[in-house]
């Protein structure tokens, strides 16, 4: 163990050892890892495991169990504050997250907030932090790409319905008169359950209103079909497919909570004028709805290809940036240390220059 931690035995002397640059490794006398930062770069398993492994985490329990009984509010000369700050050096240092973290600032920039079960280790020497943050994506990258890639599956599936109700649905009559059927059956159903509710309930009048639309969308487009020779597309069938698709996309928006947007009329008009002119070009064609439903779904593959990539590329030009304001933090605190004991130098000297000069008067 290093000097600083075995000879400091009061609390404030600890406490200065834990809270300056590098400290958790100071006082629980653990070796710093020479590189351990290069760690976030690593590429592959093996590596990661190897930048893991070089740090000694059955020391860091050693001593901290030896410290603590030094430092523990129940002993005489204990501090509640050191030892709160001790058991946080612990738990980061045995933590690779925020050990790696804390190697690249050589600060705790962090509260301990955890709960006590937080700091429990299983059988791999894993504590409940990296458990839970494994896997898990906590950056704002991370819920942007699963935002993107939801939003961009939700497209697929609304456009492979609409694809359906075009191709197949409004095609024959036997198959388009149970389908407004049953929407309407579902209107219906909406509309009791929101009587029994209490008002300002869950279930809104869109949502009553929403089947109904898609029935009269689907008969606009069965007679828009019906009323050409061939079967071929018509004017009609164009008005009550862009109807469909309107819907479509206000329910979409409707059943997303985090969006500010709701069913209204200057909305869904909007919307008709934009998948009127994309109605315009699919015309009812199935290869037209395949290729926009390929786009949707290589939009989202890109999604999940891209957005990891720029995470990691701006995870490393983060962690470069942290290194070097770690840098200038370790050498500013190394200018102090050596002021400070510069003063202290002085004073004693003057304090014995006094004592010499009161004695010889």
């Amino acid at each position: 163990m290093s000097k600083g931690s075995t000879t400091s035995g009061d609390a404030s002397s600890a406490l200065h050892i834990l809270l300056s640059p590098d400290g958790y490794y100071t006082y629980l006398g653990v070796k710093k890892p020479a590189q351990s930062h290069t760690s976030l770069l690593a590429d592959s398993t093996k590596d990661k495991e190897k930048a893991n492994d070089s740090i000694d985490k059955t020391a860091i329990q050693k001593n901290y169990r030896k410290l603590s009984l030094r430092l523990h509010p129940d002993r005489p000369n204990g501090d509640e504050e050191a030892f709160r700050v001790l058991e946080r050096a612990k738990h980061v240092l045995l933590s690779d997250k925020l050990r790696k973290q804390y190697d690249l600032l050589g600060l705790d920039l962090e509260e301990d907030d955890h709960a006590d079960e937080s700091h429990q280790e299983d059988e791999d020497g894993n504590t409940g932090d990296e458990k839970k943050d494994s896997g898990t994506p906590d950056g704002v990258l991370g819920q942007m790409a699963s935002s993107t890639v939801a939003a961009f599956l939700q497209m697929a599936v609304r456009t492979a319905m609409m694809a359906a109700a075009s191709l197949f649905v409004t095609k024959w009559k036997i198959m388009t008169i149970p389908a407004i059927l049953f929407l309407l059956y579902t209107s219906f159903q909406i509309f009791q359950a929101r009587n029994k509710t209490t008002p300002g309930g869950m279930i809104t009048k869109w949502d009553i209103a929403s089947p109904i639309l898609i029935a009269s969308g689907f008969v606009v487009m069965y007679f828009g079909r019906s009323d050409s020779e061939e079967g071929s597309w018509t004017k009609t069938f164009w008005a009550g497919e862009a109807l469909v698709m309107t819907i479509f996309c206000l329910n979409t928006l409707a059943s997303r909570e985090a969006t500010t947007l709701r069913p209204s009329l200057p909305l869904g008009f909007g919307l008709y004028v934009v998948f009127g002119l994309i109605a315009l070009y699919i015309r009812g064609k199935g290869w037209r709805y395949l290729g926009c439903l390929s786009i949707e779904l290589g939009c989202a593959l890109i999604a999940v290809i891209v957005f990891p990539m720029m995470e990691m590329v701006m995870e490393a030009l983060m962690d470069e940036k942290l290194k070097k304001v770690g840098e200038r933090v370790r050498l500013y605190s190394e200018v102090m240390e050596k002021s400070y004991k510069v003063q202290l130098e002085e004073m004693e000297k003057k304090i014995i220059t006094n004592q010499g000069a009161s004695v010889s008067s």
